[in-house]
């Protein structure tokens, strides 16, 4: 077992705001990369693993995105995920996310880091996150798919 750091920024942005810039279609902050830390004007690699829906949140942030969309294999977000009476939720508050993740209520290593990373974009200034299977990413950017967190 190695550590989970929380990340705080992306080292890449810069350049990654700079390809988006040019036109180009950029598939960053997708796991498995080395996490660093600061020591002065270097960075050290350090073992562990950074979640990528935290770090997607933060690289969504850094770039100005509007939205977050975060694709997984499930059509919505679960109340009561693999109960005998689970509940799609097609919307979540910032108030009723943040008291489910509190409960509980998400997998620790499965939905919560979704859903946290949805919390820390909208609450960082994005206007929406939403949360959908992969096959319904066009039409969750339209809020036709997914789950879909926003401001109270």
């Amino acid at each position: 077992m190695v550590p989970s750091p929380t990340p705080y920024s992306i080292v890449e942005t810069p350049v990654i705001t700079r390809l988006v810039g040019d036109g180009a279609v950029v598939i960053a902050s997708g796991g498995g990369g080395v996490p660093v830390i600061e020591e002065g004007p270097r960075l050290i690699g350090r073992e562990g693993v950074v979640d990528k829906d935290l770090a997607a949140a933060i690289l969504a942030h850094e770039v100005g995105a509007s939205v977050l969309l975060i694709l997984t294999d499930v059509k919505k977000v679960q109340r009561g995920y693999g109960s005998l009476y689970p509940e799609d939720l097609e919307r979540i508050s910032m108030g009723e996310a943040r008291s489910l993740l509190k409960k509980g209520e998400f997998g620790a290593g499965s939905m919560g880091p979704k859903v946290q990373a949805a919390v820390n974009f909208v609450e960082a200034g994005g206007d929406r996150a939403v949360i959908a299977d992969l096959d319904d990413a066009p039409a969750a950017l339209l809020d036709n798919a997914g789950t879909e967190l926003v401001a109270d």
